[in-house]
């Protein structure tokens, strides 16, 4: 019975997520993915390859009229919500929640909202 209420879950959840996709002209993109903080993965250069706690997750590539970045967890629950002004066309989350903790290991969806809405994946690895 577990099982299938967690399948049944997941399906919603996706379903849920599939609705809120909505075209617009922009393409956003998050840097490091997965998020691997302080991993000690480097380049070439010397910089990490899956980030660190101190830089979080990079979100590029958002439209300068502002907005907001919606984070949820793999179950549909908000976790946090981040914030860009006018004028910005970046902004980072630092893997935290609302209550300022570090969230699990696991796949969060993003939702970016600025007029229109976009979506995708990101995995944390702790």
């Amino acid at each position: 019975m577990y099982m299938v209420r967690k399948i049944l879950s997941f399906i919603l959840c996706s379903l849920f997520f599939v609705l809120l996709l909505v075209s617009s002209s922009y393409a956003v993109s998050v840097y490091p993915n997965p998020w691997i903080p302080d991993s000690n993965r480097k380049d070439n250069d010397g910089k990490s390859i899956h980030g660190t706690l101190a830089e979080g997750i990079s979100f590029t590539g958002l439209s300068s009229n502002g907005g907001t970045i919606y984070i949820y967890n793999a179950t549909g629950e908000l976790v946090r919500k981040v914030k860009w002004t006018l004028g910005n066309s970046a902004a980072n989350w630092d893997g935290r929640n609302e209550r300022h903790e570090y969230v699990a290991s696991g796949v969060y969806i993003w939702v970016v909202k600025d007029g229109g809405t976009k979506s995708g994946k990101i995995v944390i690895i702790r």
